[in-house]
């Protein structure tokens, strides 16, 4: 029964990890570098959720929506006003840049939220036990919006003209503007989408977690680790990616100590890296 509590705890953290994941991998597909700042974003949404809801007393869901917003501002503008100017330096200076707008994020929350510990005004857990297995609606919560997130971003990039564009960005951005697609309205339709979807995975850091302002870049390795191990895939693949670091991480815990589990998802991605070395997708990079 142990075991199972493990197991439903790490589908949870699996649903947690492919909201935090899913827009870190479509800025990876889209503009070509590894966005380390994605993390902090997760702080911005977070904070902005607590303040909004803890310090000026706005109920959760206006707080959680007004955050999410602010976060894909917030991710829009950087990439304008920082990542835009450099492109054409390639995505190691990128890379490097993102680091150092993680600092300045984090720095800058530091700042305006200062140390200690936050929570939100949303009242304590319930708690379900069905078959004896314990979760809560907060968790229920959060596996709900990982699946609602998952379809209707599925939906959005397969029906919609610019999830058509952001795709063919994906594939080949030469071969995108050839055809036609505005580039830079494409560009910034992503940051808004991935930024925005970085909100909402900080959104349900603040339900599910005590927050201090360090926990945000605390992500950043696992979201490496989910991101590696899907590969240049598909959105289906960050969500199989997800599951598998997430579950293997918690289910861990039943034999060894917890504090070894962000060790565990990098175990679990060397070992599928060597016989699989271009992650679960099967799709080797550019």
């Amino acid at each position: 029964m142990l075991f199972l509590q493990f197991l439903v705890t790490g589908i949870v953290t699996g649903c947690f990890l492919i909201l935090a994941t899913i827009g870190f991998s479509l800025t990876r597909r889209v503009e070509g570098f590894l966005n380390i700042a994605h993390a902090e974003l997760l702080g911005v949404g977070a904070f902005a959720t607590w303040w909004f809801n803890a310090s000026r007393g706005w109920h959760i869901i206006a707080a959680a929506a007004i955050a999410v917003v602010i976060t894909a501002l917030v991710g829009l503008g950087i990439a304008r006003a920082i990542y835009d100017p450099i492109r054409v330096r390639g995505p190691a200076v990128l890379l490097i840049t993102s680091v150092g707008v993680a600092f300045v994020i984090g720095g800058v929350i530091d700042a305006l939220i200062g140390t200690g510990i936050r929570t939100l005004d949303i009242g304590l857990a319930t708690s379900y036990e069905p078959f004896g297995i314990r979760i809560t609606n907060y968790q229920l919560l959060v596996v709900a919006l990982a699946a609602l997130v998952s379809v209707s971003l599925a939906l959005f990039l397969n029906r919609t003209r610019t999830g058509l564009a952001i795709r063919a960005m994906a594939v080949n951005p030469e071969l995108a503007a050839s055809r036609g697609i505005d580039v830079r309205s494409t560009s910034r339709a992503t940051w808004l989408l991935s930024s925005g979807l970085a909100g909402l995975a900080g959104v349900m850091l603040a339900v599910i977690a005590t927050l201090t302002t360090d926990l945000p870049f605390a992500q950043i390795l696992v979201i490496l680790a989910v991101a590696i191990l899907a590969g240049l895939g598909s959105l289906y693949t960050v969500i199989a990616s997800g599951l598998i670091i997430g579950v293997a991480m918690d289910v861990s815990v039943y034999w060894i100590p917890a504090g070894y589990r962000p060790l565990v998802a990098f175990a679990v991605v060397i070992i599928v890296l060597l016989f699989r070395p271009e992650g679960l997708a099967g799709t080797r990079a550019a």
